[in-house]
């Protein structure tokens, strides 16, 4: 029986409308500026991106200040896109009615996002979702964020669940990897970041195209406490 649902926000709850394209752009311009070379600069993903540049700036002995610096400009950079895609976000339709429902089954909720914490608080309070969760990690509340599972071990300690008492709702890939690691089940809800085929291939159980099937799905799979 669930206990817990922990969700992503962009892409899940609220609608994803963060240009990353436009992000690693700016972002390889950044290093590029610095001297890095391109071929280190992979555009595939934001996290990958900054994942080499750093690994590559270690190697060539870069000090730790200069690093820790262009770090922090990296995430300015990355914040900036970040609320420009926030003020245009818009409420997934579904998302109250799911979430009053786990409320009112007693069904714990978190949501895990690799936002910064302050777009987080911004979404979360713009569509009056505070009252249905009950823990909100972002990026910066972790020292590794998803595909990482520290933020996910944060939220099952707070809980006092193990990983077969919670499952994961979420739209990437990057959330699917998340609750494999801990041995938790996901759920892919389908955006325009990631295909029911590519979420099904990672491992999520089943995908859903709206949050409205959340419910009826965990019912049928007997996973939730009944109505009361």
């Amino acid at each position: 029986m669930i206990k817990l649902v922990v969700f992503d926000l962009d892409g899940t709850l609220v609608t994803a409308e963060i240009n990353f394209l436009a992000m690693r752009h700016a972002i390889r311009d950044l290093f590029l500026n610095q001297g890095f070379p391109v071929e280190v600069l992979p555009m595939n993903s934001t996290q990958d991106l900054l994942r080499s540049a750093f690994v590559y700036a270690q190697d060539q002995g870069m000090p730790i200040i200069e690093l820790s610096r262009l770090r922090d400009k990296a995430y300015e950079v990355a914040m900036r896109e970040e609320w420009k895609g926030a003020r245009k976000a818009q409420l997934v339709p579904g998302t109250i009615e799911t979430l009053s429902e786990l409320e009112r089954r007693h069904v714990d909720v978190a949501v895990l996002t690799n936002d910064n914490f302050r777009c987080t608080e911004f979404l979360i309070s713009k569509f009056g979702l505070q009252r249905y969760i009950g823990l909100v990690i972002s990026r910066d509340q972790t020292p590794h964020m998803k595909p990482a599972t520290d933020g996910l071990e944060i939220i099952l300690q707070h809980f006092r669940v193990t990983p077969a008492e919670a499952i994961f709702v979420g739209d990437s890939t990057i959330d699917v990897l998340t609750a494999i690691k801990l041995g938790m089940k996901c759920i892919g809800r389908i955006s325009k970041v990631r295909t029911a085929e590519e979420l099904l291939a990672e491992g999520a159980i089943a995908v859903i195209p709206s949050l409205t099937e959340l419910i009826p799905y965990l019912d049928a799979k007997h996973l939730l406490p009944p109505p009361l």
